[in-house]
Parts: structure tokens; C-alpha cells; sequence
């Protein structure tokens, strides 16, 4: 799902990795029944269950960095009957006693402490460090280069910015909540809650 940069980026993990990529499906309609990379824009996000029978398709990877986007069109096509398969960089490392969800992707140099659970729908980019006994709700993402500390729960689609710091010691990071680019969080995050600075503070609730 999503014919755009990311999904381009996803394109080349996935095929690099032997999976038959059958198509993109995008809803912008300047792009659909074009060709991206070598690969055809076959329909939109409306024809999801079409698609699967007449494509033959099997499995549903949706690497936006949209959460709750992302979220909705993975359970769009859990719906439609698709495997929603993780992607998992062999470079990642991952220890012992880690709970990992569907469709979850993990980028390149990352490192997962013991005791961690990843619930579905989790996206996690390059070169990110966390710590264990962490608990990553539904949909969340973690851009590169994030550092997350230990014992700490993020809710449901919480976003953490490039470089981000969320600091051993706090709780949880609410539901829907944007920790802006190089933030260092010292303290629990509110739902909603768009986050910035060092150490940061709060900028405003989003609607």
C-alpha cells in the first residue's frame, strides 16, 4: 500500500528479499494503472478484496508513515482475507523473550532489549536502540534513531520523531501523541499531545 518514496523504499527491502511484489495499491488516482519502479499501480484501497481474487494475492504490506492510516488500511485487508507478513532487516537484532505482532516492520540497525512486546501494525525505522520491557501498542512508529528507554509503554499510533530520546524513568507516552525531531521526553506524555525540545514540553493538543 502506497506507491510514494516509502513505499518505494519497502519495494526494494521486500524484493531484495525474494517476495514476489505483485502490484501497488494507491488511492491517489494520478498514479494508479502507471508503472513505479517496474512494478504497476493497481488499484485503490476501495478495491481491496477485488484485487485479491483477481490478482491472486496473498499478503498486504502498508508502509505508511501515516499511523492511523496505516492501521485502518491493514485492517481493511486482515478483513479482505490478505497474510499481513512482518518485514524484519537481517540486521536487526533481536533478543531473547521479544513478543512481536503482524505486520510489523523493523529497518535496518535496530536493537530490541529482552522483555520488549511489539503489538501489530508497529513500525520501527533505522538505527533505533530500545530498551527492555517496553510495550509498543498498536500502530506506533518509531523514526530513526529514536532511543527508548526501558519499562515504558507507548499507546496506540504514539510517534516518535528522528532522534527522538524518550528517557528511563517516564511511564507511558499517550495515544495519538507526536514527539517532534531531537526531543528528549522526561515525563509522561498526554493523548494527543504534540511534544518538542529539550527536554521537551508540550506545544499543543491536537484535535
Amino acid at each position: 500500500m502506497g506507491a510514494g518514496t516509502y513505499g518505494q523504499v519497502y519495494l526494494a527491502y521486500l524484493q531484495q528479499a525474494g517476495i514476489d511484489v505483485v502490484g501497488f495499491i494507491d488511492d491517489d488516482p494520478t498514479v494508479q494503472n502507471t508503472i513505479v519502479n517496474g512494478i504497476p499501480v493497481i488499484g485503490g484501497s476501495d478495491s481491496l478484496a477485488e484485487l485479491k481474487e483477481s490478482h491472486h494475492l496473498d499478503a498486504f504490506y502498508c508502509p505508511l508513515g501515516n499511523n492511523s492510516l496505516r492501521v485502518k488500511f491493514m485492517q481493511m485487508a486482515k478483513k479482505a482475507g490478505y497474510k499481513l507478513p512482518n518485514y524484519i532487516h537481517p540486521s536487526v537484532i533481536v533478543s531473547p523473550n521479544v513478543t512481536i505482532g503482524e505486520g510489523v516492520y523493523i529497518l535496518l540497525g535496530t536493537h530490541i532489549m529482552p522483555h520488549t512486546i511489539i503489538k501489530d501494525y508497529v513500525m520501527i525505522s533505522m538505527g533505533v536502540n530500545i530498551a527492555h520491557h517496553v510495550i509498543l501498542e498498536e500502530g506506533v512508529f518509531l523514526s530513526t534513531g529514536c532511543n527508548f528507554g526501558a519499562s515504558i509503554v507507548a499507546h496506540e499510533r504514539a510517534y516518535c520523531g528522528i532522534s527522538s530520546t524518550i528517557m528511563t524513568g517516564l511511564h507511558e507516552l499517550g495515544k495519538d501523541c507526536l514527539i517532534g525531531a531531537g526531543a528528549v521526553v522526561i515525563k509522561d506524555v498526554p493523548e494527543r499531545a504534540v511534544m518538542a525540545g529539550v527536554p521537551a514540553k508540550l506545544l499543543r493538543i491536537k484535535e
